[in-house]
């Protein structure tokens, strides 16, 4: 069983995207937090906002209990604010029949204080956003994908997290091609980032680079934060250096293998453990993947 959690701000298109993935996805229930207890009942128990939001966590936690008992379905997907302490307490559901999935909305702030629809933001509702931004809501470690989808319609947003979905339920190796003058900076350990465009999803956890063209070799990273946001976004939390000095470069650099792209394309944004990192932290793991790698490259010749 999958249990997904769309997290995000107020007013980021939790509840409707999550609302479109179950109309898409086989078998799969959607909960309705805000639903579990309404602010009425939230008065006659004389609950405190804060209280009230825990209160709804608690009868959360027991719904996905029941569900995962049961086994009526295949995917329960529900759309939560998330903290660090609720994703730790979300996870503790994962096991060897359940995975856990956290997908971070995160448009810009000036796009998530609009009124969306019929529905017209209050005033706390508003500060209340400005807040959750300054908190990070838009940006939790734990998330398993942060989107900006400042740009993207609903549809256009669940198909994004469906195709992201697929991905981390492939059990083959991940692994991408990385042009030869790169290498360097691999081994190093100064390359720690990867952007890409149209070339499927990435997820936490081990991947394989390959060289390009030749295939001669190859090195192990660890992913552990995943984006899907315009270029421009993700130069800016690349950073630069003497490689890329600054935007324009970047986008030369970036044109060279996608000759279409613009700052304001969206691109998967990868971030891992440097090589050095990986190899101290993953030994074992990494000596296994190689091996696996090797004795693939070996069979095919």
């Amino acid at each position: 069983m999958l249990i997904l959690n769309v997290n995000g701000p107020i007013n980021s298109g939790k509840t409707t995207v999550s609302k479109l993935l179950v109309q898409k996805i086989p078998n799969a229930v959607f909960i309705e937090v805000d639903d579990l207890m309404s602010d009425e009942e939230e008065v006659s128990l004389g609950l405190e906002r804060r209280a009230g939001f825990e209160e709804r966590r608690k009868r959360l936690d027991h719904q996905l209990t029941e569900y995962k008992k049961s086994k009526t379905h295949d995917v329960v997907i529900f759309a939560y604010p998330m903290t660090e302490k609720d994703f730790k307490r979300w996870q503790a559901f994962a096991d060897d029949q359940t995975q856990f999935l956290n997908i971070t909305l995160a448009p810009d702030l000036e796009t998530c204080l609009r009124n969306r629809g019929m529905r017209s933001l209050t005033e706390w509702e508003k500060n209340r956003i400005r807040q959750m931004y300054e908190e990070g809501y838009h940006n939790r470690e734990g998330a398993d994908l942060i989107i900006n989808n400042t740009t993207q319609t609903p549809e256009e947003t669940a198909e994004v997290i469906l195709a992201f979905v697929t991905q981390t339920q492939n059990p083959e190796q991940q692994w991408l091609h990385l042009v030869e003058r790169r290498w360097t900076a691999l081994l190093s350990g100064e390359k720690i980032s990867t952007i890409r465009l149209n070339e499927g999803f990435v997820h936490k956890g081990f991947l394989v680079y390959r060289d390009c063209p030749n295939e001669r070799f190859a090195e192990v990273v660890y992913v552990n934060r995943v984006y899907y946001i315009p270029l421009r976004q993700a130069v800016e939390l690349e950073g630069f250096d003497d490689h890329t000095p600054n935007e324009e470069v970047a986008l030369t650099n970036m044109k060279k293998h996608y000759p279409n792209i613009t700052l304001d394309t969206l691109v998967l944004f990868v971030q891992h453990l440097s090589v050095p990192e990986t190899r101290k932290k993953y030994k074992k793991n990494v000596a296994d993947i190689l091996k696996k790698f090797k004795n693939h490259i070996c069979s095919e010749k």
